[in-house]
């Protein structure tokens, strides 16, 4: 039985377009564990930032009950009345929830050609096998398969352990690796 521990080299004889990434050391499963933790509380704090300015000014309801409120005043906090609250249905509510987490990701990813605060923490970088640099749609559809990664109570963030290339699925679904950075 090999041992599925052992730090892993990537292999490009198992995908057609990427000799040239041959030999890149790939990131630990520990590693971009913690990578995704320090984003997710990123995101939590921007989630929480976002719905109570929205909500603090009346525009959408965003469900984040803690802190600041504006129906009325709250530790002599000033509220805002004046009537400016927008109904939007559930479904919009939903979608932007949704929604912001792959901006997040998808953006800051090709922005930074590769990189999230948890992976430039933990030294690790999201690489295309394809293209050279991270195009748009390769950072979007990666965010995306974040989703498709959590679905049956998160195997496919196991897949790390299945597949020779150390890819989950939203790696396969993007094209993507996740490669150690070395010092410089």
């Amino acid at each position: 039985m090999k041992n599925i521990f052992i730090t892993h080299y990537y292999d490009a004889s198992k995908i057609r377009h990427s000799y040239q990434l041959e030999g890149l050391e790939l990131a630990s499963f520990a590693r971009r564990f913690f990578a995704l933790l320090i984003d997710l509380i990123a995101l939590f704090i921007i989630l929480y930032v976002i719905g109570t300015i929205l909500d603090y000014f009346g525009l959408i309801d965003f469900g984040l009950k803690i802190g600041i409120s504006s129906d009325k005043t709250i530790n002599n906090l000033p509220g805002i009345n004046n009537n400016t609250h927008i109904e939007v249905p559930e479904y919009l509510k939903i979608i932007l929830k949704l929604l912001i987490p792959v901006l997040y990701f998808g953006l800051i990813t090709y922005c930074t050609n590769g990189y999230t605060l948890g992976k430039r923490i933990f030294r690790i970088r999201i690489v295309s096998t394809d293209h050279k640099h991270l195009t748009l749609w390769h950072s979007i559809e990666r965010s995306l398969g974040y989703y498709a990664s959590s679905l049956e109570f998160g195997f496919g963030f196991l897949q790390y352990f299945i597949d020779y290339n150390r890819r989950t699925v939203h790696d396969r679904i993007a094209e993507t690796i996740v490669i150690k950075v070395k010092r410089t």
